[in-house]
């Protein structure tokens, strides 16, 4: 990528973040646990993304990924994301977190020289299937086990579960959209063949 292409992919990334935990989503995400799962969403798979390619970083890929998931899968717990909140700085603790370790992890699943781009298909795959549960979970639960401490489905027009339901099909499907089209094409450099074969 050009230092252009870096920096548009650093400024978009940035936008994003900054879209994600302000206002107007910060405001419906304290009513609507479907609008806080979208903030999380843009933080993993736009802004993030978007912010390792731009920053050219080259963490450990293990410890990146094992910090990511794990803090996923613990700020996807319903007592953790409803005490974060409860008020303005835990809340922004919760969202900064998830998007430093998820900037990680990506930067760990650009970065050339450490594993090859099949391990890196690999990493991202299985972060994929590790972080689907909690959206499997919120979609097929049979009552609503996620709510906003603030919670206010009903001025929207849907009941509670509802709410959760589309929390997890968000935090399912466009999740893994973004995961397994950047798998694919790492998976496809992994078997294309060495450019000085193609050019020779």
């Amino acid at each position: 990528m050009s230092a252009l292409g870096r920096r548009l992919s650093l400024a978009s990334g940035a936008a994003i973040a900054a879209a994600a935990v302000l206002p107007p989503l910060s405001t419906f995400g304290a009513q609507l646990f479907a609008v806080h799962m979208a903030q999380h969403l843009l933080l993993i798979a736009a802004a993030a993304p978007l912010l390792a390619l731009g920053a050219r970083l080259s963490p450990p890929p293990v410890a990146s990924w094992l910090l990511f998931v794990a803090t996923f899968l613990f700020w996807h717990w319903p007592a953790a994301f409803q005490w974060a909140a409860q008020n303005p700085a835990t809340d922004l603790l919760e969202l900064a977190s998830i998007l430093a370790t998820a900037f990680a992890f990506w930067s760990a699943a650009f970065a050339r020289g450490r594993l090859s781009h099949g391990a890196r298909a690999l990493l991202v795959m299985i972060a994929a299937v590790a972080t689907d549960l909690p959206g499997v979970i919120m979609l097929f639960a049979p009552r609503a086990i996620c709510v906003m401490p603030g919670e206010n489905a009903p001025a929207f027009g849907i009941t509670p579960l509802e709410d959760q339901q589309i929390a997890g099909l968000l935090m399912w499907v466009p999740a893994n959209l973004v995961f397994f089209a950047i798998a694919t094409v790492l998976f496809a450099r992994w078997i294309s063949p060495p450019q000085d074969l193609v050019t020779s």
